[in-house]
């Protein structure tokens, strides 16, 4: 059901056996996404991933001078456009604006509103900082940090990043409080409160009944903004589908700089081959985003490569 009700992305199949497919990655790039006084943008950027006969071999090529943007004049005290995922849902290209709450349609490099999170339990005025999309049984799933929210002294303000919501294809949201799940997550790789993970990239496979989490970053201390900048991790978490077990590998060297910010996974490769993303942001240092292919086994087949530019991308999808 869930794969029927999404189209094919587009697979160019070669004699030799190897397979070409189209990706699409978007940027969030925070403060940055500001372009004039009531426009903010973001960065779109076309690929295509080209994988050999037997998924040995895999080389990324990107589209010359073909970058697009989006815009839009929404936002929240200034802020915009700071997308953080990408999704297709009944044939429409989703993205989260983590800044506004709006999940909006990507069509004719237009963005057109479809959704607004509020954060929490759905009764805030403040917008849901959305990080990753999903979807599974027919509902999109949204979700944030999945940790808590302290002030400077380690104080717990509040837990609403640790609530996902679900939303129909006829818009209708539900809030969902998965602190309970949070929790199992990071205790089984052995943190505990205030030791966090923070995730931005999950996703549901239907093919192999399973949760897959390639969290960003890995603390088991408390939240200090400077430290947090190298906390990056190689954590690969598999949970069960009622997230009520989970199975843990590392996947290539751990790079404190860098961490998961969009994953997705090849099609046709019965869902055994991931692309991902990587970010970097740290202070005094060029923003930067890698790209690397490895199986759900933790067999790296591609290693970190650069991406052109200093952009920050979150949002990556086979189109």
């Amino acid at each position: 059901m869930e794969r029927f009700l999404q189209p094919r992305p587009t697979i160019t199949k070669y004699s030799d056996g190897s397979a070409e497919y189209r990706l699409l990655i978007v940027t969030d790039m925070d403060k940055a996404s500001k372009a004039g006084n009531w426009t903010w943008r973001a960065v779109a950027r076309r690929g295509t991933l080209k994988l050999s006969r037997y998924n040995s071999k895999v080389t990324i090529t990107w589209d010359k001078d073909l970058e697009r943007n989006l815009t839009s004049s929404m936002n929240v005290k200034g802020r915009a456009m700071e997308l953080s995922d990408l999704s297709v849902f009944h044939h429409r290209i989703l993205t989260p604006d983590d800044r506004t709450g709006m999940i909006s349609e990507i069509k004719n490099d237009q963005m057109i509103p479809w959704v607004f999170l509020n954060s929490g339990p759905g009764n805030t005025t403040a917008p849901f900082k959305c990080e990753w999309m999903t979807i599974k049984n027919d509902l999109l799933y949204v979700g944030s940090h999945g940790n808590e929210f302290r002030d400077e002294k380690g104080n717990v303000k509040h837990r609403n990043n640790m609530w996902i919501k679900t939303v129909t294809p006829a818009g209708e949201v539900t809030n969902i409080d998965w602190t309970g799940i949070y929790d199992k997550i990071r205790n089984s790789v052995d943190i505990y409160e205030p030791g966090y993970l923070t995730h931005e990239a999950v996703q549901w496979s239907a093919t192999r009944r399973r949760w897959f989490f390639l969290p960003r970053k890995e603390s088991r201390t408390a939240y200090v903004e400077l430290e947090d900048e190298t906390k990056g991790t190689n954590l690969l978490i598999m949970g069960y589908p009622d997230l009520d077990r989970f199975e843990a590998i590392r996947v290539g060297p751990l790079k404190p700089k860098l961490g998961f910010s969009a994953f997705d996974f090849i099609p046709n490769t019965d869902d055994k081959l991931i692309v991902a993303l990587k970010s970097k942001e740290v202070t005094g240092e060029l923003t930067e985003t890698y790209i690397t292919v490895f199986t759900i086994n933790g067999q790296v087949l591609l290693k970190d490569e650069k991406l052109e530019g200093n952009y920050k991308f979150e949002g990556l999808y086979f189109i």
